[in-house]
């Protein structure tokens, strides 16, 4: 009877620790607000259409911008009890509506961002249960961005790349294997970001 006991106790070990040690990994998908990107663009338009009207005398205005947010995917891979490492990949689509005036002519434009964002990350758990994960995580990567004009008769295009990055010090997630989570920070993907993880 002894030995029984002792042999299923030792299984029973056993399985947790096989099961502990294959959550490993982690797939995420989430949407964030983009507001790095939404602010900066906002901000950049606003100073070219200034020195554009200020030069040629032609008024430019922007007249409304639509964006669903920024979709992500990521990945986490554990290191330790602690600390993961991993990557996420995300997409913006942002449509600008923009008119410009010459001698009481107004024309109607749209113009097309979209925006390819790579991201190797770390994340730190500093508060961990079984349920409850409060971490912050760091990352640093490259944008791709294209720009380009959809309105008939107009031919625009710009391709660029740059420096990324994304600091989100509070993150909380909540589940087990299936779980949600909530991001806050700064950074390209913007102030917030949330969404679903699983855990395999």
């Amino acid at each position: 009877m002894k030995k029984s006991i002792v042999v299923l106790t030792l299984m029973i070990s056993a399985f947790a620790a096989t099961a502990q040690e294959t959550e490993k990994h982690e797939i995420r998908a989430g949407i964030s607000d983009a507001a790095g990107i939404t602010i900066g663009e906002g901000l950049v338009n606003a100073f070219s259409n200034a020195i554009v009207s200020g030069l040629t005398g032609v008024k430019i205005k922007d007249t409304k911008s639509k964006s669903l947010g920024m979709f992500e995917l990521g990945y986490r891979y554990r290191l330790s009890d602690r600390v993961k490492v991993g990557a996420d990949l995300s997409y913006l689509q942002m449509d600008r509506n923009y008119q410009t005036t010459i001698a009481e002519t107004t024309t109607k434009y749209t113009r097309r961002g979209e925006y390819l964002l790579v991201l190797p990350t770390a994340e730190f758990a500093y508060i961990k249960t079984p349920l409850l994960t409060f971490y912050g995580t760091a990352a640093a990567g490259v944008l791709v961005a294209r720009d380009k004009e959809l309105s008939p008769g107009k031919r625009y295009g710009d391709n660029s790349l740059s420096f990324a990055f994304q600091v989100n010090p509070i993150g909380l997630r909540v589940g087990k294997k299936i779980g949600a989570f909530a991001e806050l920070g700064y950074g390209y993907k913007g102030i917030a970001t949330a969404g679903i993880s699983f855990r395999f």
